[in-house]
């Protein structure tokens, strides 16, 4: 019997300490969506066959400003800049000498990168699952609550300091990972980071 009551005890407290932790994961997402401005960091980004091939893998640096503004600048394996100021999205090849410009619609909205911008509220746009905890970093799978999106998954990893990678799998069956290092929140940025002019000499498609 006392075996029983202690075994019944340790079952007791197991339940309580599970419920403790249990959405600290997605607080901390919550957290890090609400209360960073501002995010710099660097990047590595990873594209994968469903078989687990590796297709590509850029580098380079991020830049967020919410609401609506960002910048990626790649440098691996070529350099190619992304620009929103918030209206427009520029994307600038620099070998190719090309820029395209697309002005912001709600078509766009779906996305991860508009739940990055600020211009999705995390609860409203998706189902929120937590994965598994492994060495401080919370992983949990975003459901999208809207059909009209271009991913079939998407799963992200979140800690003390912020957000650590992003894993969207597409409808082509094909995987992106997106690890940050080096990240700082809420450090002032310049504001000529989030402006784009085309350079001389360069093809500009678009933004009509």
């Amino acid at each position: 019997m006392l075996l029983l009551r202690h075994f019944l005890s340790s079952i007791f407290l197991f339940v309580l300490a599970s419920s403790a932790t249990a959405g600290e994961g997605e607080q901390l997402l919550e957290r890090f969506l609400t209360q960073s401005k501002t995010m710099s960091a660097d990047f590595v980004q990873t594209l994968r066959t469903d078989d687990n091939e590796v297709l590509q893998e850029s580098k380079g640096h991020f830049y967020l400003n919410r609401p609506g503004k960002f910048r990626w600048n790649y440098t691996e394996p070529y350099a190619q800049e992304i620009v929103s100021d918030g209206e427009q999205v520029w994307v600038y090849d620099v070998d190719l000498k090309q820029v395209t410009v697309q002005n912001k619609s709600a078509s766009t909205n779906n996305t991860p990168m508009a739940l990055m911008e600020g211009k999705l509220q995390l609860k409203e746009a998706y189902n929120v699952s937590e994965l598994d905890h492994r060495d401080g970093i919370y992983r949990l799978k975003l459901s999208s609550k809207s059909k009209d999106v271009d991913f079939s998954e998407l799963i992200v990893g979140v800690d003390e300091q912020g957000l650590k990678f992003m894993q969207l799998r597409d409808q082509f069956e094909q995987t992106t990972d997106i690890v940050f290092v080096e990240l700082e929140l809420n450090k002032k940025l310049a504001s000529d980071l989030f402006e784009f002019t085309p350079p001389e000499g360069v093809d500009v498609y678009g933004g009509s």
